[in-house]
């Protein structure tokens, strides 16, 4: 894997970032605490069309909106599987071409997200484990899933990304 960074790559990785950041903290009384719909994370979706530089973009975002965390500094610890899993919603794509995979994926990183979120919001707060899991997944599902997909599908169709990135 070529890990020279290009001019490209950098803008990329910092615009995504900057709107994922922009996003969760304007959008702050959504996107934090047990019942929580990260309308960011709809973004999640257009990472195959982004690119590594879309992984790493995504990463620095939700690390620096967890910044701004009412879970404190803890909530920084979720961008490990933020990471992991925005990598798994490139890699599965890049390897398959298939558009559905975007669908699964999103579900699989809700399904992560939800898992350690949940987590640490049970802990900090002493809520139920399995239902705080299940909202946060839920949540999720709406961002990445429910409006991500259709953001990916017009992405994709109008080429927009694409022209932009240089890539046509």
């Amino acid at each position: 894997m070529n890990l020279k960074i290009r001019t490209k790559d950098l803008a990329i990785m910092s615009v995504y970032a900057a709107l994922y950041a922009a996003l969760v903290v304007v959008l702050g009384a959504f996107s934090y605490g047990p019942v929580q719909v990260r309308i960011a994370d709809a973004l999640l979706a257009a990472i195959p069309l982004l690119g590594f530089a879309g992984v790493l973009g995504h990463t620095l975002g939700v690390f620096i909106a967890n910044m701004f965390s009412t879970a404190g500094l803890i909530d920084l610890l979720n961008t490990i599987p933020s990471f992991v899993m925005a990598y798994l919603v490139y890699y599965v794509y890049k390897r398959t071409q298939n558009d559905y995979t975007v669908i699964l994926t999103c579900l699989a990183y809700s399904a992560v997200i939800g898992t350690t979120v949940g987590w640490m919001l049970s802990y900090l707060y002493a809520l139920p484990l399995l239902l705080t899991i299940v909202y946060v997944a839920i949540g999720n599902i709406i961002a990445s899933v429910l409006i991500g997909w259709p953001l990916f599908k017009v992405l994709k169709r109008t080429g927009v990304l694409q022209r932009w990135l240089g890539k046509q």
